[in-house]
């Protein structure tokens, strides 16, 4: 019991996932495992779904973080992804306005130039007859989209991959299996995680931590000492009026500390690179696979865009083939296949009795390939996703951005960026072929990473 089920549910050469799906035929939709000494649900019911993340969600709005959060630097536990109860709320709250649609709309043309700035790295890319590795190029747009649209800083890593932002973010967001070997040592002596926290050992470098908090740090101060920094449009603007200024929206304790800015500067970068750079690596691998879904695309774009080189934010809400080929990649290659919650008070589950500081997982990748939820689940065809057809990206078990209250914040920014990557590539490049033939993907983690990174053959338009 002191380890519980950690080394059947994590055994790398099994994998969760089929783990997973291997406890879903023998025990159900719901069954418990123990995450070490920790008692934790796993939910693949739509209608228990339901419960957490909408009906009950007061119960089940804060995430399971083994243990405690104590393995998270003390910025991070700031940050809206890692916060828990009002904070959470009051962060929320003001976090939902730097992605309304209006405001993303005076970012289109950083977004747009940014694009440009991908398509032409990959045109390059191909007349020199060099294959591109796809992680590192998408990581860099996505790092570039975020330093533009979140601080206003024009840093171009995708010229210079070498930049700091670049290295510091790639490392922030490498996976370690020193983590796991901390883990370990805290569910087998669980007071070591208090001491773990005092040393401010964590899963992630001090080092790469420190790197951004200073850099946003000394941004955010350098804004408030400039009296002409409101004229800035940026997220980071966003968030330092919402501290300074009292409105009907935001008053007394609903604003954000100065710390729990730097917290909400550090958390875009971590997620917005991750996940923006593992959704276009499998966008395009998917693509470089299947001509006719390319063509499908590139026959949209003409048709919806043209010769424009700067669509608009309508233009791109038009692209509805090219956001069916998003969501089937995030219904297939979910970039985090596993979300957590955790119980607040002892709830009913159903017609289980779930006790307080029960941790709840949400397998979503699991979900998104059960065929009583998706037909054919294991063939990527994005036309389920089309008007015509009766799945939509609003339903319960499409999960990549989570449901209910607690959904990803940054979801519309996020489909912007994708839409605004593929059309600037697909006007410049055509996809000619991808490796590895066959992906072989870990998930011991909750982020699916391909064992071998992707590479990926072009072919230069000649109009590029």
């Amino acid at each position: 019991m002191v380890i519980g089920n950690i080394m059947q549910m994590f055994d790398d050469t099994i994998g969760v996932r089929a783990q997973i799906r291997m406890c879903q035929e023998q025990y159900g939709r719901l069954y418990g495992i123990y995450f070490f000494r920790k008692p934790v649900i796993m939910i693949l019911d739509l209608e228990l779904l339901k419960q957490v993340f909408v009906k009950d969600f007061g119960n089940f709005r804060d995430r399971f973080l083994f243990p405690d959060r104590k393995l998270h630097q003390p910025i991070l536990r700031k940050g809206l992804f890692f916060e828990k109860g009002d904070n959470w709320h009051r962060q929320r709250k003001i976090m939902t306005q730097p992605f309304s649609s209006g405001k993303l709309k005076t970012l289109m043309h950083h977004i747009n130039r940014t694009g440009r700035y991908l398509g032409d790295s990959l045109a390059l890319c191909a007349r020199e007859g060099k294959m591109a590795e796809a992680k590192v190029v998408f990581g860099a747009y996505a790092l570039d989209v975020i330093c533009g649209a979140a601080f206003g800083l024009d840093i171009d890593c995708q010229k210079n991959l070498d930049h700091p932002f670049a290295q510091y973010a790639r490392s922030m967001m490498k996976i370690r299996k020193s983590a796991q070997l901390k883990m370990m040592c805290v569910g087998l002596c669980p007071p070591i995680a208090h001491l773990f926290d005092f040393l401010r050992i964590g899963f992630i470098k001090n080092s790469d931590i420190e790197f951004f908090r200073q850099n946003l740090s000394a941004l955010v101060a350098e804004r408030k000492s400039d009296s002409g920094s409101k004229a800035h449009s940026d997220f980071l603007q966003l968030l330092i009026n919402a501290e300074a200024e009292d409105s009907e929206d935001l008053k007394g304790s609903k604003k954000l500390t100065t710390e729990e800015i730097v917290a909400q500067g550090i958390l875009f970068i971590m997620a917005g690179y991750e996940t923006m750079s593992s959704t276009l690596q499998y966008i395009f691998y998917e693509i470089s696979r299947n001509r006719y879904m390319q063509e499908n695309i590139v026959d949209e774009i003409q048709r919806v865009i043209g010769d424009k080189s700067e669509p608009t934010y309508e233009d791109l809400q038009k692209l509805k083939y090219t956001e069916a080929v998003i969501n089937e990649t995030l219904r297939y290659y979910p970039p985090i296949h596993l979300v957590p919650r955790e119980s607040i008070q002892e709830v009913k589950l159903g017609p289980y009795v779930i006790p307080a500081k029960t941790g709840i997982i949400i397998p979503i990748w699991n979900i998104m390939r059960d065929p009583e939820y998706f037909s054919d689940p294991d063939c990527f065809q994005p036309e389920r996703f089309l008007d015509d057809k009766k799945q939509t990206a609003s339903m319960i078990n499409f999960l990549p951005f989570g449901y209910g209250p607690r959904q990803c914040a940054g979801m519309r920014m996020a489909m912007i960026e994708l839409k605004s990557a593929i059309v600037q590539v697909m006007k410049r490049v055509e996809m000619v072929s991808a490796l590895p033939e066959v992906l072989d993907i870990e998930d011991y983690t909750g982020f699916l990473v391909p064992k071998q990174p992707i590479q990926l053959q072009m072919k230069a338009k000649d109009d590029a």
